[in-house]
């Protein structure tokens, strides 16, 4: 599924798996805030793996459990630590990771913490024009709902993007689906709202705030590591999720309408002869 949806160039790389014992990297930023580029950059410079979106699209039923038991609040710090140590994750960014970032700084406190962001008056459309056009369709067509969960046999799949969207993040008053669906004004306030209280709770020398259009600089400068003598990766999965949407869309419409009214038709020749 992952793989329909997003392109992902960090799964291209030969990770030098160095067996964390712990997260190093924990990002709060929203999606659609540069967390794929983020997510490749960090794979490079920590030599390890990194949580995303993607990885949770492809991953089996413990994934799933881990998320679901955050949005029922029911994980103990030992059970998130197990997951991430047993899984080889060395930092994490987008959703579901960073709707938990308050909770896993708590339990990792040396782990530094990054913000992506950009200009919230342009946060809106982006989530429109991408991820939701995945979850609007989740919700308002049963045949494409039905033909995910048919690519996506884990327990508690049909469900998960409903509490996702709408679950609220640490000091937030209302979620993701309230302001996306409340409109550009909702959601441009509902951004700033988001990064005020990252800044608000997390202390500065633990934090840093990175737009993709600053590249490699400040955040190999704020994790002390060289600059790679690569450009700064520049990935945006929109047109990949735009692109599977449209697919997927077919094969519903295949599956449950053009199948049986074509079988039906075989059916009533077979027996008309």
């Amino acid at each position: 599924m992952a793989k329909l949806l997003m392109k992902d160039e960090s799964r291209q790389m030969k990770i030098e798996e160095n067996k964390p014992e712990k997260l190093l990297v924990i990002g709060a930023g929203l999606p659609r805030t540069g967390t794929l580029s983020m997510k490749t950059a960090l794979t490079m410079l920590l030599k390890g793996k990194c949580y995303h979106m993607a990885e949770f699209f492809t991953s089996n039923q413990e994934h799933m459990d881990i998320w679901m038991n955050a949005i029922k609040n029911k994980n103990t710090p030992e059970q998130w630590k197990q997951f991430f140590k047993k899984e080889g994750f060395i930092a994490g960014v987008d959703f579901p990771f960073a709707l938990f970032w308050k909770e896993l700084s708590d339990i990792y406190p040396e782990a530094k913490v990054i913000l992506t962001t950009r200009e919230s008056s342009k946060w809106y459309d982006s989530v429109k024009s991408s991820i939701w056009i995945f979850h609007d369709k989740i919700r308002s067509s049963w045949t494409f709902n039905k033909t995910v969960s048919l690519l996506d046999t884990r327990k508690g799949a049909g469900e998960w993007i409903h509490h996702m969207e709408t679950t609220k993040g640490y000091g937030m008053k209302e979620n993701l689906y309230d302001v996306i669906t409340g409109g550009p004004e909702a959601a441009e306030n509902f951004f700033k709202e988001w990064e005020s209280v990252v800044r608000a709770t997390i202390p500065p020398e633990r934090l840093l705030v990175h737009s993709a259009k600053e590249g490699w600089e400040p955040l190999c400068k704020f994790l002390d590591l060289p600059v790679p003598d690569r450009p700064y990766p520049r990935l945006n999965d929109a047109a990949s999720i735009r692109k599977t949407v449209g697919v997927l869309s077919v094969v519903s419409v295949v599956l449950f309408y053009v199948a049986p009214v074509v079988a039906a038709l075989e059916a009533t020749y077979y027996f008309a002869m």
